[in-house]
Order: structure tokens, then sequence, then C-alpha cells
């Protein structure tokens, strides 16, 4: 007993939180500061005055929680695979132009449209294994992983001129997003 108590202990430590009991509720398996990696460190993102995700702009780096959405296919927890969305406060991460036929898209923040069962544009994958950390955007039909960032040959994420919109999509060279407990 004494076992179960430390191994359960240590568990929610790590921030890994168990599934509700019988509920389609999404529910949070990660949190931490949502990152870009270039030059191999850990670098926040940030929000514009129009909720939208820029990089290399001054501002607080958003913290954010990666939910688990039961009702998605893909969710493997004992091996830290999931699919759900990525809540910034209470709105989600979500892409804003997924109907697009070419990249890149952009994110912002805005009201979820589901506790339950995100949009294409709100549906993100947290992967470990071979993966570790590494979060991607679904892509518009739910199934690619085009959802990296576009970088420069230094792994500095590709920004649009001007605005400092952070770029998605993975048509070339491309670096990846993750939750990470702390940034550079």
């Amino acid at each position: 007993m004494k076992t179960t108590l430390a191994f359960t202990a240590a568990f929610l430590a790590l921030g890994v939180k168990a599934a509700p009991a019988d509920s389609q509720t999404c529910y949070t398996v990660h949190s931490g500061y949502f990152a870009v990696h270039p030059n191999i460190s850990n670098k926040g993102v940030t929000l514009n005055s129009n909720n939208q995700v820029v990089y290399g702009d001054p501002g607080t780096p958003i913290q954010v929680e990666f939910q688990s959405c039961p009702t998605l296919l893909g969710n493997w927890p004992d091996e830290d695979i999931y699919v759900g969305r990525i809540l910034v406060g209470s709105d989600c991460l979500k892409i804003d132009n997924p109907s697009s036929a070419t990249e890149p898209y952009f994110a912002s923040v805005a009201a979820c449209s589901s506790d339950t069962t995100p949009t294409a544009a709100e549906k993100w994958s947290y992967g470990t294994s071979d993966d570790r950390g590494v979060v991607w955007w679904k892509g518009p039909d739910g199934s690619d992983r085009i959802g990296y960032i576009p970088a420069d040959n230094t792994g500095t994420p590709k920004v649009t001129t001007g605005t400092h919109l952070l770029e998605v999509g993975c048509d070339h060279e491309c670096i990846n997003f993750s939750i990470v407990a702390t940034l550079d």
C-alpha cells in the first residue's frame, strides 16, 4: 500500500494527471510555457494585442495547459501520447486559417468550441517516445503532422515581417513547439 501511495504521489508531482473517471471532458495532462527552440534553447512565445501568437516581440511568455480529450482517437496515456487541445487561461490556442490550402498557418487564442471535442483548428498532439515533449497542430483534416514551425538554417522560427506573427507549418526546414517548465 505504501508503494502504491508513493508511486501515485510521484506521478502527480510530475504534473501528469489521471483521466476523470467515466468522463468525456478534456483534462490537463501537461502544463508550462509554450516554447520554441532556436539554437537549442527554450524561448517563449507571446500574444499581441489581437491575441495572435507572436515570436520575437516583447511581452509575457504564454503559459499553457495541454488537455487530453477522451473523445478523440490517438490517446495513449501509458506512453504519454495525447490528442487534445491547448488552453491559455480558459481559452484555446487555435489556428486562424485551418482551411487554407497552403502554408503558413497562424495561431491565436480565442474561446474554446467545446469541453469534449475540439474543432480541427483547436486539435493538437503531445508526443513522447521519439517525440518527447513535442507539440504539433494536427492539420486541417486532423491527421497530419504539419503543425510545426518553419525555421531558417539557425533554427530561428519564421515570422511575418513587421507583425512577428509566428508561422505554423512544415513544408521545408522546421522545428517543434513544446511545453516546458522553464525558459532560457
